[in-house]
């Protein structure tokens, strides 16, 4: 017979807690090498220090740019090998699987999971990334196969409310957390350079405008490329900073190029002290991604104190104050978003305003202990119910 969370419990056992004791557990978690770039690592790279030593990591996933389908393959046959074997000799309490909703990483970890169950272990499912057109195939065809293997999670975690709908439609029926997604503290004590930043537009202080992340058609380049030339026509002192690498950066290039969009810098990927500098060097973020699980550079940008413009996607709208924040938009018409961002280059100290309440914000929501203490609260339910 299945458990489920009732909306009181799931509540209250997601609620903060300062620190939550580690006991005696080990905790197996799987994740891509913490050194790449990706969401998946990076979510877990910033909760490391908060994790302490009970939690151990298992590298899976790619480990090339240029893998062709035979290594994939014999990848993921020995990395199932790896698993079971790590799990056998490791006497872990719990297993922790961190897939995406996309047909690979549900295939890797479905086997994991089958795998991790066979052995009589625990397992939490942290579903980050939610392919929709991929989510839609299940539903009309493989939603049986999803249920067998998946429904054999003890629980699920997800970043967006959207995504637990999309679970319960696929027919799982364990308990499903929703957790948001750490920022990495160094930007969470970013100070924006407010001296310049907030004049009014009319003086003709530069205003620039971030697109921060791969840049993908999915991730909604084109759309803010669309939308910032609308509004360079009346704003000379507009610029705009794409920041990121992807298949379509060469291609995002030569459209700036023909349509003449002065004040475009494509700065490819940034990381680090650089990502850093191009968060605190813009005044407003524009992000009309197409899909997402929780875009972390939302977040990101949020705790540098840039006001947003962004779509209604994955986790967004569970805890986005429209007007507050920023601005989320319906569509991603060009002609609407380019309207959202008027709004904020005529209104200064509408800028400062959100600046400084996404700062604070994000400083209390998305810091690595608090999530830490969250996630270790989702273990804690789990290892009790498996007793």
């Amino acid at each position: 017979m299945t458990t489920l969370v009732s909306g009181n419990f799931y509540k209250s056992c997601m609620q903060d807690s300062p620190s939550v004791p580690n006991g005696a557990r080990r905790v197996l978690v799987t994740t891509p090498s913490l050194s790449k770039p990706g969401g998946v690592a990076q979510y877990m790279s910033v909760l490391e220090p908060y994790l302490d030593g009970h939690v151990e990591y298992f590298t899976v996933g790619a480990r090339s740019d240029c893998e062709n389908p035979v290594a994939t393959a014999g990848r993921l046959l020995r990395d199932s090998w790896r698993f079971a074997c790590t799990v056998r000799r490791g006497r872990y309490d719990l297993v922790h699987l961190n897939p995406s909703l996309g047909p690979k990483a549900l295939l890797r970890d479905g086997l994991l999971l089958l795998i991790g169950k066979a052995m009589q272990k625990p397992v939490v499912v942290f579903v980050h990334g939610w392919d929709k057109a991929f989510w839609c195939g299940l539903l009309r065809r493989w939603s049986w196969l999803f249920r067998w293997v998946y429904d054999r999670a003890d629980a699920f975690i997800v970043l967006a409310s959207e995504c637990e709908r999309g679970l319960r439609l696929l027919g799982c029926s364990r308990p499903v957390f929703l957790q948001t997604a750490p920022v990495e503290d160094r930007l969470l004590q970013v100070t924006p350079r407010c001296e310049n930043r907030f004049r009014a537009a009319e003086s003709g202080s530069p205003i620039n405008i971030l697109f921060l992340a791969r840049v993908e058609k999915e991730k909604g380049i084109y759309e803010a490329l669309d939308a910032y030339q609308i509004l360079r026509r009346q704003y000379r002192f507009l610029s705009l900073t794409i920041a990121g690498d992807g298949s379509e950066l060469a291609s995002a290039r030569q459209y700036a190029a023909a349509y003449s969009l002065d004040g475009v810098r494509f700065t490819g990927r940034v990381a680090g002290s650089a990502k850093q500098e191009a968060y605190q060097s813009s005044d407003i973020y524009l992000f009309p991604s197409h899909g997402e699980g929780l875009p972390l550079s939302v977040l990101e940008a949020m705790a540098c104190g840039l006001p947003i413009v962004s779509c209604m996607v994955g986790g967004l709208p569970d805890f986005f104050r429209n007007g507050t924040m920023g601005f989320l938009a319906d569509s991603r018409d060009p002609q609407g978003l380019a309207v959202l961002l008027r709004h904020l280059i005529d209104n200064p100290k509408l800028r400062a305003r959100m600046s400084e309440f996404n700062r604070r914000y994000a400083r209390n929501k998305f810091n690595g202990p608090r999530l830490a203490a969250r996630l270790e609260r989702v273990y804690r339910f789990v290892l009790a119910g498996s007793h």
